[in-house]
């Protein structure tokens, strides 16, 4: 016979979910009053946490409890094994809306509900009309993560081990960390910290964001001039970087505006990067392009130009007004053809760019020669 007072039963502790935090934060928020939490298969993280601040009992097959109050969820298959001065059902659920069935059981002589409308259609279903009692939350200190963003692709001489092993140094130091990595590359790395974005044409917007407790990282063998790191020097980045020439004759200076780490990824000194990243002023680096190129005024214009495009997914055009048929071809002005590209349905894609280098004036009426009456 195991004793409690406050006995919590949770059929599956799952690695997330509402449930699971409901327990958490209980027994985190009310670590002061005696709790026992009893369940039958669980997650070892969400175990993990709960012991901190409440005992935990896995249930076996015989066994016998004996609390003040007992309280479960939706399952309350223990319930016979339970002897409690009151039995009590918590409704996490929307049971009406989610099509669920409510589990009766008859010794079971409170419920609870966390919000109104969870009580509502509990009553509704079931004739019982549970007591709304909330969630209890507690909020722990913010801890900012430290944010690392590449831009690369997932190959070996883009450093893919190295990111791998990057990547098992800060998780092995307890690193509070997220790595943003753009690339479609389908081999992605297992590790949780890491968030895959599909690439972007351009990700400065991702880098000024988290300026000022952000990393580039670029771990290649080698670069011939690499367009990321340059994007990360002209906003004041730092960077985590392998000792390749192409990023010493950029200008990148270890300690200063980076960190060099070693191609063998060895004797890191993972606290200097958490805690002390550098600070620098942006620097945008000239180019000598305009020594190369014939200096002739361009007469190009955006505004001009005509897009031939094809429609992917019969629809019909409001502006058009009719029905645009699969496969058919016609020419739009350019403003017109980006709002069709931004369709979410992808309406049409391009066949062609027309640049009409000429455009045309608008023909002028000819006035007419009015002659003036002689007194």
């Amino acid at each position: 016979m195991i004793e409690a007072t406050n006995l919590f039963y949770v059929s599956n502790f799952n690695v997330i979910g509402g449930v699971e935090t409901f327990i958490y934060e209980l027994v985190k928020k009310y670590h002061d009053i005696d709790i026992t939490v009893v369940y039958k298969t669980g997650h070892n993280n969400q175990i993990a946490r709960i012991i901190k601040y409440a005992r935990v009992v896995k249930y076996k097959p015989g066994m016998k409890f004996k609390c003040k109050k007992f309280f479960c969820n939706y399952e309350t298959d223990i319930v016979d094994d339970v002897d409690a001065e009151e039995y009590v059902q918590i409704v996490h659920a929307m049971f009406k809306t989610n099509k669920l069935t409510p589990r009766i059981n008859p010794k079971i002589n409170k419920r609870i509900a966390v919000s109104n409308k969870a009580s509502e259609e509990w009553e509704e279903l079931t004739g019982y009309k549970p007591k709304v009692v909330r969630n209890p939350l507690t909020l722990d200190k913010p801890n900012k993560p430290l944010i690392l963003i590449s831009a690369t692709r997932l190959t070996q001489e883009k450093g893919k081990d190295r990111m791998i092993k990057l990547g098992e140094l800060l998780n092995q130091h307890n690193v509070n960390y997220l790595w943003f990595i753009f690339t479609n590359d389908t081999q992605e790395i297992n590790n949780p910290n890491i968030v895959y974005i599909k690439p972007r044409l351009n990700v400065i917007d991702y880098l000024n964001k988290f300026k000022g407790n952000c990393y580039g990282v670029q771990l290649s063998d080698c670069e011939g001039d690499c367009y990321f790191t340059r994007e990360c020097e002209a906003l004041g980045i730092p960077l985590l970087v392998t000792p390749i020439d192409s990023f010493k004759e950029q200008g990148l200076k270890d300690g200063v505006n980076c960190y060099y780490l070693p191609f063998d990824m060895q004797d890191i000194d993972i606290d200097k990067i958490v805690n002390k990243i550098p600070s620098y002023d942006p620097y945008l680096r000239d180019d000598n392009w305009k020594e190369e190129l014939v200096n002739v005024k361009s007469t190009y214009k955006e505004g001009n130009m005509k897009v031939r495009v094809k429609c992917t997914f019969s629809y019909t055009d409001v502006l058009e007004g009719k029905v645009i048929p699969l496969g058919y071809e016609w020419v739009v002005d350019k403003k017109r053809a980006d709002e069709l590209l931004a369709n979410p349905y992808h309406l049409v894609e391009v066949v062609d760019y027309i640049q009409d280098e000429k455009p045309k004036e608008k023909a002028v009426k000819p006035t007419k020669k009015v002659e003036k009456k002689k007194k």
